[in-house]
């Protein structure tokens, strides 16, 4: 069998296994957005004059794309991190790496969770652009069209940069621990871009903000927000976006060795240990 197909039969039955729940989380999303539509929708009839507008409805946009894919990447590396320790805790990846190669697991199970994670960015998007416009709760402003690319564009490298290294994390929880405090690293990396984000949205660009959008590990939250508002110039977005698909390819062949490493071993696993033991 070839490794195309071995990874496609992984994200199949990754695919398989979660699409019910990916689907009520998704219903859920969408009504949730939706129902924010009707309150502004019912609070804008008592103030017809605040229907957002202009700049100030791009400002609406940047902010609700740097809320969207701080929650999609956070809670799709969730999803990688809680069904490879679960894997560990049954003992079910013992089987599965018996005809495959742990990296050709990973690959798979990262696919097809991103698919999963894409759509409902896709459906969760659409639901509070459809809904906002046609409640009159906001004019669809010249960003809205660079904002759904930059949702979409930014998740993808997001998500290439953070869910190896949530597999990872979750290759070396011992089975009894809670997941959720091995996540703890890899979220405050995106927490912490994420709250200076929103902190700086009516200050303007800043040099802390210039500097996040840039470095690697923060752009994916940070960038699409100064590109949207015309803060970031064509040179820098190229820069921002040339060293996330860098770090992204590292991070992957890191969090690989690591998985490789850890996967097969019963309990907690340091990083360092799970480095000397993948046999590479």
């Amino acid at each position: 069998m070839s490794v195309w197909e071995t990874i496609r039969l992984v994200a199949v039955r990754e695919f398989v296994a979660r699409r019910r729940g990916y689907a009520i989380v998704t219903g859920v999303l969408a009504t949730v957005a939706i129902g924010g539509m009707v309150i502004a929708a019912a609070v804008s009839d008592s103030e017809p004059a605040r229907v957002v507008r202009g700049s100030e409805a791009d400002e609406v946009i940047g902010f609700l794309t740097v809320v969207i894919l701080f929650v999609a990447i956070i809670f799709t590396g969730q999803v990688i991190m809680e069904g490879v320790a679960e894997e560990k805790r049954s003992r079910v990846v013992e089987v599965v790496l018996g005809t495959m190669m742990p990296r050709h697991l990973l690959a798979g199970k990262v696919a097809a969770i991103g698919v999963m994670g894409f759509t409902e960015i896709v459906v969760v998007v659409f639901a509070v652009a459809g809904a906002g416009q046609a409640l009159d709760v906001f004019e669809l402003p010249r960003a809205t069209t660079m904002g759904l690319i930059a949702v979409v564009f930014w998740f993808v490298l997001g998500y290439g940069l953070y869910s190896a290294l949530y597999a990872a994390a979750g290759a070396m929880v011992a089975p009894h621990e809670n997941v959720a405090n091995a996540a703890v690293p890899i979220n405050l990396g995106l927490a912490i871009p994420y709250v200076l984000a929103v902190s700086t949205l009516e200050g303007g660009d800043s040099a802390v903000l210039r500097a996040l959008s840039v470095f690697p590990l923060t752009a994916p939250i940070t960038m699409p927000l100064r590109a949207m508002r015309g803060f970031a110039a064509p040179w820098e977005i190229a820069v921002s976006v040339a060293l996330t698909v860098a770090t992204a390819w590292l991070l992957v062949l890191l969090a690989g060795r690591l998985y490789r490493g850890a996967i097969l071993r019963g309990g907690k696993v340091r990083w360092r240990e799970a480095w000397r033991t993948s046999g590479v």
